[in-house]
């Protein structure tokens, strides 16, 4: 389930660099010098792009990539162990002792409906940005990228074959992406490229995975019953049932964020609170009922634990 990793390999851990070695390997090499008389060398091996310089040697791309024909299938922790000992051989460096920048964990789901359709769904994260784009939806912070996105349209926007058994699928993939700080986010000294293939360090990776997904709320269905109405308040609750349906929760939560950059309220908790209003008002039982495409995707998510290993 790795994609892509990203790697700083300092000097000082690269024991004896044979740069001439290493370059054997590249293609497309180029020399460059910096701003401040630095000269470095980069290079791609398969789909990594290397540079190397006098502090060190960094590496960037899709393991996925390097490793299989293409990341339409994710990297195992037995594969990983075996890419990066592969990557080791080629560039005649000790790439376990490198040091882990970033690192993609995701997985690719086969749904009943095109991937957009769940989007709408999925709604706010706490600590997150949500950003929904035409072919995906991302959520956004400092530390970390959690993002869903049409498979399908993404390989064959770069112009890529696709498996012969996604033919007429539908391919949702949901990617954590953990981009600045990882030694932190890990609660570790720091991150090596040892440590990704450790049997505990996965299962912990794969664990922060599902329960990043369960920490976004779950938009329900709105039911429009006569028969729920049993008092004038009952009649508002689907007004406004009504309204919110037809703007979109997203959108509501969204236009609230607006207000707070604009302080139209004298008290900063009213944004907070207007927004679990909007939440309660949504899970209303009879009013509303979780959506069959919820359910779904929250059953794939569960049982992608098979793959722990």
């Amino acid at each position: 389930m790795y994609d892509t990793i990203n790697l700083w390999l300092p000097i000082d851990k690269a024991g004896s660099l044979d740069v001439s070695k290493t370059l054997q390997s590249l293609s497309g090499i180029t020399e460059h010098t910096r701003d401040d008389g630095q000269v470095y060398v980069s290079g791609y091996l398969n789909n990594y792009k290397v540079n190397i310089s006098e502090r060190g040697v960094s590496l960037k791309g899709s393991l996925a990539k390097y490793f299989l024909p293409d990341n339409f299938h994710t990297l195992t922790r037995a594969d990983i162990a075996r890419a990066f000992e592969m990557m080791a051989d080629e560039l005649c460096l000790p790439i376990q002792k490198a040091k882990v920048n970033r690192f993609d964990f995701a997985q690719n789901f086969l749904m009943d409906y095109k991937p957009e359709a769940y989007y709408n769904f999925l709604g706010e994260c706490q600590y997150y940005n949500r950003q929904p784009q035409s072919k995906s939806l991302y959520y956004t912070n400092t530390l970390r990228q959690k993002l869903f996105y049409n498979k399908i349209a993404e390989g064959k926007a770069k112009g890529l074959s696709l498996p012969d058994v996604w033919n007429g699928q539908n391919v949702l993939r949901y990617e954590m992406r953990f981009t600045s700080r990882l030694p932190k986010q890990f609660n570790r000294p720091e991150l090596l490229v040892s440590t990704l293939s450790d049997e505990k360090f996965y299962m912990t990776v794969f664990d922060k995975w599902q329960a990043e997904y369960e920490t976004i709320n779950k938009l329900n269905s709105i039911n429009f019953k006569l028969s729920d109405m049993n008092s004038p308040k009952d009649f508002w609750k689907q007004i406004n049932l009504m309204a919110i349906n037809m703007i979109g929760q997203d959108k509501i939560m969204q236009e609230i964020e607006n207000l707070r950059h604009q302080r139209a309220f004298d008290k900063p908790e009213y944004y907070s609170r207007l927004k679990k209003e909007i939440r309660e008002l949504c899970k209303i039982p009879k009013m509303t009922t979780l959506s069959d495409l919820v359910q779904e995707l929250d059953k794939k998510v569960k049982a992608a634990k098979r793959y722990y290993r």
